[in-house]
Protein backbone atom coordinates (compact mmCIF):
# COMPACT_ATOMS: atom_id res chain seq x y z
CA UNK A 1 0.00 0.00 0.00
CA UNK A 2 1.63 3.49 -0.93
CA UNK A 3 1.89 6.57 1.09
CA UNK A 4 -0.28 8.09 -1.39
CA UNK A 5 -3.12 5.91 -1.46
CA UNK A 6 -2.64 5.60 2.98
CA UNK A 7 -3.19 9.72 2.49
CA UNK A 8 -5.61 9.76 0.51
CA UNK A 9 -7.62 6.91 2.80
CA UNK A 10 -7.33 9.05 5.80
CA UNK A 11 -8.69 12.15 4.63
CA UNK A 12 -11.40 9.42 3.36
CA UNK A 13 -11.83 8.17 6.46
CA UNK A 14 -11.64 11.67 8.62
CA UNK A 15 -14.74 12.94 6.37
CA UNK A 16 -16.65 10.14 6.96
CA UNK A 17 -16.50 10.79 11.05
CA UNK A 18 -13.58 8.59 12.30
CA UNK A 19 -11.43 9.36 14.83
CA UNK A 20 -7.87 10.22 14.48
CA UNK A 21 -6.93 6.98 17.23
CA UNK A 22 -9.03 4.77 14.67
CA UNK A 23 -7.36 6.17 11.37
CA UNK A 24 -4.41 5.40 12.95
CA UNK A 25 -5.04 2.01 13.19
CA UNK A 26 -6.56 1.54 9.42
CA UNK A 27 -3.89 3.13 7.73
CA UNK A 28 -0.48 2.84 9.63
CA UNK A 29 0.64 6.64 9.39
CA UNK A 30 1.73 8.36 12.38
CA UNK A 31 -0.63 10.23 14.63
CA UNK A 32 1.39 13.57 13.17
CA UNK A 33 0.97 12.89 9.78
CA UNK A 34 -2.52 12.00 10.34
CA UNK A 35 -3.21 14.94 12.19
CA UNK A 36 -1.73 17.26 9.49
CA UNK A 37 -3.46 15.21 6.53
CA UNK A 38 -7.12 16.25 8.21
CA UNK A 39 -6.52 19.37 9.68
CA UNK A 40 -9.33 21.48 8.79
CA UNK A 41 -11.20 18.45 8.00
CA UNK A 42 -14.70 18.94 10.42
CA UNK A 43 -15.55 15.56 12.08
CA UNK A 44 -19.00 14.68 11.01
CA UNK A 45 -21.58 14.47 13.96
CA UNK A 46 -23.03 11.11 14.73
CA UNK A 47 -26.47 10.43 13.45
CA UNK A 48 -29.22 10.68 15.87
CA UNK A 49 -30.31 7.27 16.93
CA UNK A 50 -34.59 7.44 16.01
CA UNK A 51 -36.61 5.88 18.91
CA UNK A 52 -39.80 4.52 17.92
CA UNK A 53 -42.57 6.73 20.50
CA UNK A 54 -44.72 3.86 22.41
CA UNK A 55 -48.20 3.96 20.64
CA UNK A 56 -49.81 3.86 24.48
CA UNK A 57 -53.53 4.60 24.27
CA UNK A 58 -53.24 7.92 25.48
CA UNK A 59 -51.10 9.24 22.66
CA UNK A 60 -52.90 7.51 20.10
CA UNK A 61 -56.30 8.86 21.21
CA UNK A 62 -54.13 12.79 21.53
CA UNK A 63 -53.48 11.98 17.76
CA UNK A 64 -56.73 11.57 16.70
CA UNK A 65 -58.33 14.18 18.92
CA UNK A 66 -56.29 16.49 17.31
CA UNK A 67 -56.26 16.08 13.85
CA UNK A 68 -60.16 16.61 14.40
CA UNK A 69 -60.10 19.18 17.18
CA UNK A 70 -57.77 21.72 14.55
CA UNK A 71 -60.93 21.41 11.88
CA UNK A 72 -62.85 24.78 11.17
CA UNK A 73 -66.01 23.21 13.18
CA UNK A 74 -63.82 21.60 15.74
CA UNK A 75 -64.32 18.02 17.66
CA UNK A 76 -68.00 17.24 18.87
CA UNK A 77 -67.91 16.29 22.44
CA UNK A 78 -69.62 12.61 21.28
CA UNK A 79 -66.40 12.35 19.02
CA UNK A 80 -64.08 12.82 21.48
CA UNK A 81 -65.39 10.50 24.01
CA UNK A 82 -65.72 8.00 21.04
CA UNK A 83 -61.88 8.16 20.33
CA UNK A 84 -61.21 7.64 24.19
CA UNK A 85 -63.54 4.63 24.05
CA UNK A 86 -62.04 3.00 21.45
CA UNK A 87 -58.58 3.72 22.46
CA UNK A 88 -58.94 3.03 25.76
CA UNK A 89 -61.40 0.14 26.05
CA UNK A 90 -64.30 -1.10 28.31
CA UNK A 91 -64.93 -3.68 30.52
CA UNK A 92 -68.45 -5.19 31.49
CA UNK A 93 -69.65 -4.24 34.95
CA UNK A 94 -71.96 -7.59 36.06
CA UNK A 95 -74.23 -5.62 38.56
CA UNK A 96 -75.35 -2.91 35.98
CA UNK A 97 -75.11 -4.65 33.29
CA UNK A 98 -73.50 -1.67 31.02
CA UNK A 99 -69.94 -1.24 29.94
CA UNK A 100 -68.51 1.10 31.53
CA UNK A 101 -65.25 2.75 29.78
CA UNK A 102 -61.75 2.48 31.33
CA UNK A 103 -60.68 6.42 30.69
CA UNK A 104 -62.51 8.72 33.36
CA UNK A 105 -62.55 12.60 33.59
CA UNK A 106 -58.94 13.14 34.41
CA UNK A 107 -58.06 11.53 31.20
CA UNK A 108 -60.05 13.66 29.01
CA UNK A 109 -58.33 16.79 30.62
CA UNK A 110 -55.50 15.81 30.07
CA UNK A 111 -55.88 14.75 26.48
CA UNK A 112 -57.31 18.54 25.74
CA UNK A 113 -54.35 19.80 27.30
CA UNK A 114 -51.42 17.86 25.40
CA UNK A 115 -53.96 19.18 21.96
CA UNK A 116 -54.15 22.52 23.29
CA UNK A 117 -49.99 22.57 23.77
CA UNK A 118 -49.48 20.88 20.49
CA UNK A 119 -51.64 23.73 18.70
CA UNK A 120 -49.83 26.50 20.09
CA UNK A 121 -46.46 24.24 18.85
CA UNK A 122 -47.54 24.23 15.18
CA UNK A 123 -49.76 27.77 15.39
CA UNK A 124 -53.08 26.06 14.83
CA UNK A 125 -56.21 26.29 16.20
CA UNK A 126 -58.62 23.75 18.06
CA UNK A 127 -61.91 23.86 19.05
CA UNK A 128 -63.74 21.93 21.59
CA UNK A 129 -67.65 22.24 20.42
CA UNK A 130 -70.40 20.48 22.73
CA UNK A 131 -72.84 18.34 21.21
CA UNK A 132 -75.62 21.29 21.05
CA UNK A 133 -73.76 23.22 18.82
CA UNK A 134 -74.21 24.30 15.75
CA UNK A 135 -72.09 25.11 13.33
CA UNK A 136 -73.56 27.12 11.03
CA UNK A 137 -75.49 29.59 13.30
CA UNK A 138 -73.89 29.45 16.40
CA UNK A 139 -74.75 32.06 18.04
CA UNK A 140 -78.32 32.05 16.85
CA UNK A 141 -78.50 28.46 18.28
CA UNK A 142 -76.83 29.01 21.96
CA UNK A 143 -79.56 32.44 22.47
CA UNK A 144 -82.82 30.22 21.17
CA UNK A 145 -81.50 27.32 24.14
CA UNK A 146 -80.56 30.20 26.92
CA UNK A 147 -84.08 31.91 26.46
CA UNK A 148 -85.80 28.28 26.37
CA UNK A 149 -83.87 27.63 29.25
CA UNK A 150 -85.30 31.12 31.02
CA UNK A 151 -88.90 29.99 29.86
CA UNK A 152 -88.51 26.79 31.62
CA UNK A 153 -87.11 28.03 35.11
CA UNK A 154 -89.85 30.19 34.55
CA UNK A 155 -92.48 27.92 34.22
CA UNK A 156 -90.98 25.88 37.11
CA UNK A 157 -90.89 28.37 39.27
CA UNK A 158 -94.13 28.97 38.93
CA UNK A 159 -95.48 25.77 39.15
CA UNK A 160 -93.42 24.78 42.57
CA UNK A 161 -94.81 28.02 44.48
CA UNK A 162 -98.26 27.17 43.29
CA UNK A 163 -97.78 23.76 44.53
CA UNK A 164 -96.55 25.47 47.99
CA UNK A 165 -100.07 27.65 47.80
CA UNK A 166 -101.55 24.87 48.25
CA UNK A 167 -99.40 21.92 49.68
CA UNK A 168 -97.15 23.93 51.76
CA UNK A 169 -96.23 21.82 55.09
CA UNK A 170 -96.91 23.40 58.90
CA UNK A 171 -98.88 26.67 56.83
CA UNK A 172 -100.65 27.30 60.27
CA UNK A 173 -97.70 27.87 62.04
CA UNK A 174 -95.63 30.75 62.62
CA UNK A 175 -92.42 30.32 63.87
CA UNK A 176 -88.78 29.62 62.28
CA UNK A 177 -88.89 25.86 62.24
CA UNK A 178 -92.30 26.22 60.01
CA UNK A 179 -89.89 28.47 57.51
CA UNK A 180 -87.03 26.54 57.25
CA UNK A 181 -89.49 23.04 56.97
CA UNK A 182 -91.00 25.23 53.79
CA UNK A 183 -87.98 26.09 52.20
CA UNK A 184 -86.88 22.55 52.23
CA UNK A 185 -90.19 21.55 50.80
CA UNK A 186 -89.95 24.26 47.98
CA UNK A 187 -86.64 22.86 47.22
CA UNK A 188 -87.74 19.11 47.17
CA UNK A 189 -90.71 19.80 45.53
CA UNK A 190 -88.62 21.52 42.78
CA UNK A 191 -86.57 18.61 42.63
CA UNK A 192 -89.37 15.57 42.68
CA UNK A 193 -90.59 17.67 39.09
CA UNK A 194 -87.76 17.88 37.37
CA UNK A 195 -86.61 14.53 38.17
CA UNK A 196 -90.44 13.16 36.79
CA UNK A 197 -90.03 15.64 33.87
CA UNK A 198 -86.39 15.08 32.72
CA UNK A 199 -85.29 11.63 31.76
CA UNK A 200 -81.87 10.76 33.59
CA UNK A 201 -82.47 13.69 36.15
CA UNK A 202 -82.45 11.37 39.11
CA UNK A 203 -80.81 8.16 39.36
CA UNK A 204 -83.20 6.58 40.12
CA UNK A 205 -85.61 4.86 37.59
CA UNK A 206 -89.45 7.09 37.00
CA UNK A 207 -91.20 3.63 36.88
CA UNK A 208 -89.70 3.41 40.58
CA UNK A 209 -89.56 6.90 41.98
CA UNK A 210 -93.54 6.87 40.71
CA UNK A 211 -94.40 3.39 42.15
CA UNK A 212 -92.14 4.73 45.55
CA UNK A 213 -94.32 7.80 45.67
CA UNK A 214 -97.59 5.98 45.15
CA UNK A 215 -96.21 3.92 48.37
CA UNK A 216 -95.50 6.88 50.19
CA UNK A 217 -98.62 9.25 49.67
CA UNK A 218 -101.02 5.95 50.25
CA UNK A 219 -99.11 5.35 53.91
CA UNK A 220 -99.88 9.39 54.54
CA UNK A 221 -103.62 9.08 53.67
CA UNK A 222 -103.96 5.82 56.04
CA UNK A 223 -104.85 3.49 52.80
CA UNK A 224 -104.92 0.08 54.54
CA UNK A 225 -103.02 -2.97 53.05
CA UNK A 226 -100.07 -0.64 50.42
CA UNK A 227 -97.46 -2.27 49.26
CA UNK A 228 -94.33 -2.57 50.82
CA UNK A 229 -91.01 -1.65 48.12
CA UNK A 230 -88.09 -4.29 48.45
CA UNK A 231 -84.68 -2.11 49.51
CA UNK A 232 -82.28 -1.47 46.93
CA UNK A 233 -78.95 -0.91 47.03
CA UNK A 234 -79.71 3.05 46.39
CA UNK A 235 -81.65 2.64 49.93
CA UNK A 236 -79.06 0.97 51.67
CA UNK A 237 -79.81 -2.52 51.00
CA UNK A 238 -78.23 -4.62 48.79
CA UNK A 239 -78.68 -6.39 45.11
CA UNK A 240 -78.02 -9.60 44.30
CA UNK A 241 -78.20 -8.57 40.40
CA UNK A 242 -76.19 -10.26 38.08
CA UNK A 243 -75.89 -9.32 34.46
CA UNK A 244 -73.93 -11.96 31.98
CA UNK A 245 -71.70 -10.32 29.13
CA UNK A 246 -73.25 -10.09 25.99
CA UNK A 247 -71.42 -11.80 23.05
CA UNK A 248 -71.72 -8.95 20.87
CA UNK A 249 -69.43 -7.97 18.20
CA UNK A 250 -69.44 -4.42 18.86
CA UNK A 251 -69.06 -2.91 22.50
CA UNK A 252 -68.66 0.53 22.05
CA UNK A 253 -72.59 -0.24 19.89
CA UNK A 254 -73.09 -1.82 23.20
CA UNK A 255 -72.43 0.86 25.26
CA UNK A 256 -74.11 3.57 23.63
CA UNK A 257 -77.52 1.19 23.87
CA UNK A 258 -76.76 1.12 27.51
CA UNK A 259 -77.04 4.81 27.76
CA UNK A 260 -80.09 5.08 26.24
CA UNK A 261 -78.84 7.01 23.79
CA UNK A 262 -80.07 4.94 20.59
CA UNK A 263 -83.96 5.30 21.91
CA UNK A 264 -83.96 9.26 22.27
CA UNK A 265 -82.57 9.59 18.92
CA UNK A 266 -85.58 7.23 17.68
CA UNK A 267 -87.79 8.77 19.94
CA UNK A 268 -87.41 12.01 18.35
CA UNK A 269 -88.13 10.93 14.81
CA UNK A 270 -91.06 8.06 15.60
Amino acid sequence: MSNTHQEQQAVALRQEGMSIAKIMQATGLPERKVKDLTKGIAKLPKAKKVVAKIQTPFAKATERVFMLAKRPHGIRDYELRDILHEEYGSKWDTTTGRYVSSYDKSTIKRVKEKVRIRAAEEDCNVLFVMDWADEEEPTAGREFLEAAANDLMYRIEGHANEYMERHATRWREDSEEADLAQRKQLYAAKRHLLKMAIRGYGKEPLDRLLERSLVLTDLLEGTPDAPMIQSSAEDGGETLEYYPEPKGTNPFLDFVESQGWLKEVEDRFI
